[in-house]
């Protein structure tokens, strides 16, 4: 992987390649890779949680209680997103360091910086990820308080578990929106 020391040692050796001062650009493009890198995982958590919810449009379940579901949709999403990790891929460059890097830096200073970028925006990305299962795993206790769930169990004043499970998806949907463009 890439330092961003070498990087910038790099296009000191070879001045002609940039237009400005290296030092500046990194320092613009670095927090735009990570903040990119974040808000690009929080929005696959999201979309992958959005598919999930449609799974459960098909099954009504039997009746349970708001807590149960919670809390077992909560840790099933979990589970799931530790398997389901996305990563930056060739051609997301642009987009990660924030559009502009690029018109700054001929062709070869580009295709430099780069691999450096993708290094970045995974490195970002793994950290956030790992962040978003463990948020994901613990939601549940904190939905319950915050929503004031039910954990009664008689029949008559539960719904369906498939029901509830579309209402927590929906929970964990706006979660990761505000996780990824916080105000």
């Amino acid at each position: 992987m890439l330092q961003r020391h070498q990087v910038e040692h790099w296009f000191q050796e070879h001045p002609g390649l940039v237009h400005g001062d290296v030092h500046e650009l990194m320092a613009r493009c670095e927090p735009s890779i990570r903040r990119h890198a974040r808000e690009d995982a929080w929005m696959a958590a999201k979309r992958y949680v959005e598919q999930k919810e449609h799974d459960w449009d098909e099954a009504s379940g039997a009746h349970a209680s708001e807590v149960y579901v919670a809390a077992d949709v909560c840790s099933r999403i979990a589970r799931e997103l530790a398997h389901h990790e996305p990563e930056p891929h060739e051609g997301d460059e642009d987009h990660l360091a924030g559009g502009l890097v690029k018109a700054e830096l001929e062709p070869e200073g580009w295709a430099y910086l780069a691999r450096w970028v993708l290094d970045v925006a995974r490195e970002e990305e793994h950290k956030t990820w790992q962040e978003i299962v463990r948020f994901t795993h613990t939601r549940a206790r904190s939905l319950v308080e915050e929503h004031h769930l039910s954990s009664d169990t008689r029949f008559d004043h539960t719904h369906c578990y498939g029901q509830v499970a579309r209402r927590i998806a929906a929970m964990l949907e706006r979660d990761y929106s505000l996780h990824a463009f916080p105000r």
